[in-house]
């Protein structure tokens, strides 16, 4: 078993898994990165993943990547937790990067889309959880962070399949979080709305650069966050110097949503 600490971001090739995995090996953490193959929505160019792999081989951080696995099922959860544990020997902390933008008319959902959105902002939440806590437990130790949405605190037209997901992956996480302080570990989520990447771009069409002016004066802060600010949120839940928090939701939202 390694003495560093030993931390797993999935689908860590895009949104805030790059800045995050180089803040977490710089502070002493050797990394499991969930690396998706199938999805180029989330994915930095092949070049930007091996540089990510070599800056953090140049911070010290040792690295085992795993693709191909399907993370709104038990087995795929399953594989990046049984990743840590076999190459590591231990898990300190997690971080889950979870669920799909999903928009539009309520009444011109299609079933389809209605499970989808459960199953990518729902059971990933889920799966995820039921993999990370049984060792964590064990070692009377951890730290998880889930990424949700912070549309589940703030119910608003065109997104409510969207939203009502991920209010109920909020709450889940929150319950989870009290259920399991005592031994330990601490869960809580942070969701995110009007962030600055590729995904958010193309939901709203924020790429556009006037459309992207209207919808950053719906901000309370006038602008859109940034990845990098985001990993430094939330490295603090995840690389064991603050413990005291646990079972909560964090808007990361600019003020939109408390």
């Amino acid at each position: 078993m390694t003495d560093r600490r030993v931390a797993l971001i999935t689908l860590a090739s895009g949104y805030v898994g790059p800045p995050l995995a180089r803040l977490l090996a710089g502070s002493g953490h050797d990394l499991v990165l969930h690396l998706p193959g199938d999805d180029r929505s989330t994915m930095v160019s092949e070049h930007d993943a091996s540089a990510l792999l070599d800056d953090l081989a140049a911070l010290g951080a040792k690295v085992e990547t795993i693709t191909d696995v399907d993370l709104t099922t038990p087995a795929g959860n399953e594989a990046v937790v049984a990743a840590a544990l076999d190459r590591f020997g231990r898990l300190d902390a997690a971080c889950f990067v979870t669920g799909a933008i999903v928009t539009g008319r309520f009444l011109d959902s299609s079933l389809d889309q209605w499970e989808k959105v459960k199953r990518v902002n729902l059971d990933m939440v889920f799966h995820a959880l039921r993999a990370a806590l049984p060792p964590m437990v064990e070692a009377g130790r951890g730290q998880i962070v889930v990424f949700t949405s912070a549309t589940g605190a703030r119910p608003e037209p065109m997104v409510s399949l969207y939203g009502s997901t991920r209010a109920g992956a909020n709450a889940l996480v929150r319950a989870v979080g009290l259920e399991h302080a005592k031994f330990g570990v601490t869960v809580n989520a942070i969701g995110t709305n009007y962030m600055d990447f590729s995904g958010f771009l193309a939901a709203t069409g924020a790429d556009d650069p006037e459309r992207r002016k209207l919808i950053e004066g719906q901000v309370p802060m006038r602008r859109l966050g940034g990845m990098d600010e985001l990993a430094e949120f939330t490295a603090v839940l995840l690389d064991g110097r603050s413990r005291f928090q646990t079972g909560q939701f964090f808007s990361y939202s600019g003020g939109w949503s408390t």
